[in-house]
């Protein structure tokens, strides 16, 4: 029975534990800010809730440091899509990172749509043609040879970009990106470069030696644009997104978690020994209730903040081996204090004293008729906390 309680305890304490995890925001797109402007979570993941278009498949978040604003990388970039059969017009999207507190942050919101077929079309042919438009400028005709006016690593850098900053205002359903262009592109570059354009004569001896010299430049060419286009065409026909619109909030602070002293409250399961003696060893164990009291705030020190010190009680009075009941001096029921860890997440172990008082009649179950005895014991910490300072 006691471990079936203790496994009980833990489903219930991890689910209200993962659903206390997260804070929920509501975006005021109008207004441009969250909730009734209120300040961003700290030191926590939070979910962004919003009101979208019935068009709008796909919403993309990029969050960014507010200083530095040229050049920038996302600090995390997170995204929602909508499933196959919901047709809600709302979001839900969460960002799992945690700000810093009293720090402000740039949030970028793309909203996006499914294209239609002409505007799929549309985008190939831009794309293609700009890729054609290169390869017709990157090389140098001369009588003997072709010659690239750049390097091969330069000239494949270049061709990515064209196809990246094509698709930069589209999105793939399936989050797959464009990984650049194979290898494939660079031999055939070194095979267009290691042609002789004079073995051209001899392979066309019915026309001239100029013609001859041109027919083979264009179909070394049109080979490298036909790769060129095929490696790309994945990407450009899969399931895409266009951006509808967006939503630009600069400079959007977060809250401030404040010096005070703060509870978080536990639930879990332990034993007191109340005789050390190996010959005489007595224990019980029963579950127990308490609060938590961080060594430091999150943001200063993750390794003090998941130390705490605990104070709490019983839920039930112990029994020794004798059946004879053991109670508390405090409430006349069992209490607790102890030193308590978090190795991860929500669970959490600790070690400290229980104040006991022994109420049988004859008092055998230890000298004293109250008691300090060793306790140990492991349990859920609820991410919910209660602030004791509440001035602003």
């Amino acid at each position: 029975m006691r471990i079936i309680s203790l496994i009980i305890t833990f489903i219930i304490c991890s689910i209200v534990s993962m659903n206390a995890q997260y804070e929920t925001v509501l975006l005021n797109y109008e207004k441009s800010y969250f909730g009734e402007n209120q300040p961003l979570p700290a030191e926590k993941y939070f979910i962004i809730n919003g009101t979208i278009r019935p068009d709008v498949n796909y919403v993309e978040i990029q969050l960014f440091n507010a200083k530095g604003k040229d050049n920038r990388k996302a600090l995390i970039k997170n995204f929602w899509k909508r499933d196959f059969n919901n047709s809600a017009p709302a979001f839900n999207l969460p960002v799992n990172y945690k700000l810093k507190e009293g720090k402000d942050y740039d949030i970028l919101i793309n909203f996006f749509r499914t294209i239609t077929e002409k505007e799929r079309a549309s985008l190939s042919r831009d794309i293609y043609g700009t890729l054609d438009a290169y390869v017709d400028q990157s090389f140098n005709f001369s009588n003997k040879k072709m010659k690239l006016l750049q390097n091969d690593r330069q000239v494949i850098n270049d061709l990515n970009e064209i196809v990246e900053r094509g698709m930069s205002l589209y999105r793939s359903r399936t989050q797959a990106t464009f990984p650049g262009y194979s290898d494939m592109v660079k031999l055939k570059l070194e095979q267009i470069q290691g042609v002789k354009l004079k073995k051209a004569e001899k392979m066309e001896m019915d026309t001239d030696s100029s013609g001859a010299r041109m027919g083979l430049r264009s179909k070394l060419i049109k080979e490298l644009k036909f790769i060129l286009h095929k490696e790309a065409a994945p990407y450009l026909n899969a399931e895409i997104y266009v951006l509808l619109d967006d939503k630009y909030i600069d400079n959007y602070p977060t809250e401030t978690i404040r010096d005070a002293y703060f509870l978080a409250p536990h639930f879990g399961y332990g034993g007191v020994a109340f005789n050390t003696n190996p010959d005489e060893f007595d224990y019980d164990s029963k579950m127990y209730v308490g609060l938590s009291v961080p060594l430091a705030k999150r943001s200063k020190n993750k390794f003090l903040s998941n130390t705490s010190i605990s104070f709490g009680a019983f839920l039930s009075n112990f029994e020794d081996q004798d059946g004879n009941k053991i109670s508390g001096p405090l409430f006349n029921i069992p209490t607790y204090v102890s030193l308590g860890y978090r190795p991860f997440g929500f669970f959490r172990v600790q070690a400290g004293v229980a104040f006991l008082e022994d109420d049988s009649d004859a008092g055998t179950a230890f000298k004293e008729k109250v008691a300090i005895r060793p306790f140990v014991g492991i349990s859920a910490e609820l991410n919910v906390w209660f602030n004791l300072n509440n001035n602003k």
